[in-house]
């Protein structure tokens, strides 16, 4: 057992708004698109076979398309790590998913008479994580968490705990949200936390909110002395996660504080052993609501960019600028995102951002907007963090570094 064990990511799979798998969505990132200019997502589950994953025809006419979702996604990032899905069976491998919605048994419920096939296709939230363990027979803890837009990464954090307990020795760990109702979507714009001109504009003097996007991201995750073991390819390294509560540190249960930012912040720093001023980018949460943004980027700059060197700006960007927002499954865009940063060292820009807030005093912080794409600009070893915050008060943060350099720390 090592609690500090760094932990390996070597298997990706995911299904965003144009990307359907990390190589497609690097491609879109990289060529500045935005997917939300193209209107509805596209079905991410139309190749969906219920015997695949051992389910009957009438367990498939009530499950969760949700589920469907991770279903497919968790079976793209096995084959992503090279693990033969046929021969999984039985492994102690973890499972950790995150979903903080059931807008389908929301509108289920209220049509159609409710029976077990319903309970344990839709209501159940469990089965997000339970449905991967029967699928492939999969033996080690499994859970599903619900911290908000925080879901996917805590889960990423707990898997990342599991490990290095020696709870299990691999770990599968994502979250999802599909947009499959209207009520949220009406409570979101009632409170003015919507964008009306229909993009999520980070960072930006525009701001003015966020778009609700479909999405699925799962990780297949070993620590890393596991992995140079057993020769798998290595996408990038997880040196240290932290989750924490805001508490009453706001002035709403569901608003965010400078607080909760730093303290995550440091947290994760200190469990990598690295100190915050290392970090060379940051993944925002940034999902464009101003208020949270300059919040967040006070956060990053009080944390991390003061302390950098002169001339040497913590750069800051976020995926939602091309994806809006994925909610339980924003965190896994933006991780991955982070880890394809690290593995090709190329930052792609972040869109919508021609103008950085004036709310914000980017040089004093030592932050930068990242607006055009650019190659990784500070010499010595690279590390990212990845910032999420959940209307419940959860942050969690990921310190991510390059798999080359993973022996090179502090």
């Amino acid at each position: 057992m090592n609690v500090s064990e760094p932990i390996a990511i070597v298997g990706m799979g995911c299904r965003f708004p144009g990307a359907f798998d990390p190589r497609q969505l690097w491609h879109l990132l990289c060529t500045g698109q935005d997917a939300l200019a193209v209107g509805r997502s596209p079905d991410c589950t139309t190749d969906f076979v219920p015997g695949d994953f051992h389910l009957t025809d009438r367990e498939s006419a009530e499950i969760d398309p949700q589920h469907k979702a991770l279903l497919l996604t968790a079976r793209d990032a096995l084959r992503d790590a090279g693990l033969d899905e046929n021969q999984v069976a039985g492994q102690g491998i973890g499972i950790f998913m995150g979903q903080s919605t059931a807008e389908h048994w929301d509108t289920r419920a209220s049509e159609y008479p409710v029976d077990m096939y319903a309970i344990a296709g839709s209501a159940a939230r469990s089965m997000a994580s339970g449905r991967i363990g029967y699928a492939w027979d999969l033996r080690g803890p499994c859970a599903t968490v619900d911290a908000a837009c925080s879901s996917g990464t805590l889960a990423v954090h707990l898997a990342c705990q599991a490990l290095r307990t020696g709870e299990c020795d691999t770990a599968l760990a994502g979250g999802v949200s599909l947009v499959l109702g209207t009520d949220h979507t009406v409570g979101y714009a009632a409170a003015g936390m919507l964008s009306p001109t229909g993009r999520c504009r980070f960072g930006s003097e525009d701001a003015d909110g966020f778009v609700r996007s479909d999405g699925a991201g799962v990780l297949v995750l070993k620590p890393l002395t596991c992995a140079r073991r057993d020769g798998d390819r290595i996408h990038a390294v997880i040196h240290g996660s932290a989750q924490a509560s805001k508490g009453r540190t706001a002035k709403a249960v569901i608003a965010p504080s400078l607080e909760g930012y730093l303290q995550v912040i440091e947290r994760a720093c200190a469990t990598a052993g690295l100190a915050p001023e290392q970090l060379g980018y940051i993944e925002a949460h940034g999902n464009a609501a101003p208020a949270g943004d300059h919040l967040e980027l006070q956060a990053i700059g009080t944390a991390i960019g003061s302390l950098r060197p002169p001339g040497q700006p913590c750069l800051v960007g976020s995926i939602k600028s091309n994806l809006g927002h994925p909610e339980a499954a924003g965190g896994l865009a933006g991780l991955i995102k982070a880890a394809l940063t690290l593995k090709h060292r190329h930052i792609p820009a972040t869109l919508h951002c021609e103008h950085p807030t004036s709310a914000v005093d980017w040089p004093g912080l030592g932050i930068a907007a990242v607006r055009t794409g650019i190659d990784w600009p500070y010499p010595g070893p690279a590390y990212a963090g990845v910032n999420t915050y959940g209307l419940s008060g959860t942050f969690v943060h990921l310190v991510l570094g390059a798999a080359e350099q993973s022996g090179q720390r502090g």
